[in-house]
């Protein structure tokens, strides 16, 4: 019995040690790739950048997070309605507000999982942690579809094969999120083979949960959600200098994609500014503009609601142990 609980308490330690040591390496990413960044742009252009830029764009900016939000509840808010009864808007914003912010600062965003499960109370937590992959998932392929196709036309000047490239993409992308059980089914074959693990199961189960209009109004919102990622990059880009809508779309698009492919960083900082910098140049935008645009991009959608997500921490009481506790469960 000691000797069990012994072994215990060592594979608690091994497991906190590796979060710990996952953190610091992506707070260190973070931190090499933003300074190498920053390095190559001169910082009184920078500051200059700060001191003309029309605080009119921004403001906008900064005002349509609310729509970020409203929109990522709206859709959480659906997707919980296939395992509970009226599942509350209040409910939901608290679930997406407490995923954001632990989220934040996890590897992989591995907290928003977490975060939005323990939050909601009467239905089963594996569901809950499905739902919450079924809805990254989504975003991913809008992503992906959006940031392919971006690449395709910063990187071709052939107008016929763009289109014909970007009509395949879409109808692929249309194909693939409305058949996302297909994924599930296909790891429900994978855990019965090779993994084993039943909660694995349950958490693929989330996939099929939706009914046909419910999923229908989860793409419906996920593709409202870029829409406005892409209204705040151009807003903050021409409060540093001048770009039209269809190429805030392009460089935006490219670089959510880029730095999706990449979550090696906290936050994903350093990608996201890198990418900014090297697809928006395309379009003649100064290094200081996207990167300034950038940053603050981050600051509105990523540390302000961390900040208030906070609240949600506290209204939860978690800890270290909290949260060991869930995802051993």
């Amino acid at each position: 019995m000691e000797t069990e609980l012994t072994k215990s308490n060592s594979s608690d330690s091994r497991e906190i040690w590796k979060k710990v040591i996952s953190i610091a390496f992506r707070l260190i990413v973070s931190v090499v790739v933003l300074s190498f960044v920053i390095s190559l742009v001169q910082w009184q252009n920078v500051i200059v950048a700060y001191r003309s830029a029309d605080i009119r764009f921004i403001f906008i900016a900064a005002l349509l997070l609310i729509g970020n939000i409203s929109v990522r509840t709206f859709k959480w808010r659906t997707m919980l309605r296939s395992v509970k009864d009226k599942p509350t808007f209040t409910e939901a914003f608290g679930s997406v507000m407490l995923g954001i912010s632990l989220g934040s600062f996890t590897p992989g965003e591995i907290g928003e999982f977490a975060g939005r499960a323990l939050h909601i109370t009467d239905a089963k937590r594996s569901h809950l942690v499905g739902l919450t992959l079924l809805d990254k998932a989504q975003i991913f392929i809008v992503t992906s579809c959006a940031g392919i196709v971006s690449l395709v036309w910063l990187t071709f000047d052939i107008p016929l094969f763009n289109a014909l490239v970007t009509i395949v993409i879409i109808l692929f992308s249309c194909v693939f999120i409305t058949r996302l059980e297909m994924i599930a089914t296909l790891g429900r074959h994978l855990n019965s083979t090779l993994f084993k693990k039943p909660w694995l199961t349950r958490v693929l189960d989330g996939f099929s949960l939706l009914k046909p209009q419910q999923l229908l109004t989860t793409i419906l919102y996920t593709l409202v959600f870029h829409s406005i990622l892409i209204l705040q990059m151009y807003c903050l880009i021409n409060g540093f200098s001048k770009i039209s809508l269809l190429h805030a779309f392009l460089g935006t698009s490219a670089m959510m994609f880029m730095k999706s492919l990449l979550p090696i960083s906290i936050g994903d900082l350093g990608i996201r500014e890198a990418g900014s910098i090297y697809f928006f140049s395309t379009y003649g935008i100064s290094q200081a503009a996207a990167l300034n645009a950038s940053l603050l991009l981050f600051l509105i959608n990523i540390f302000i609601p961390s900040i208030i997500g906070t609240y949600f921490i506290r209204h939860q009481r978690l800890s270290t142990f909290k949260l060991m506790q869930f995802w051993k469960k």
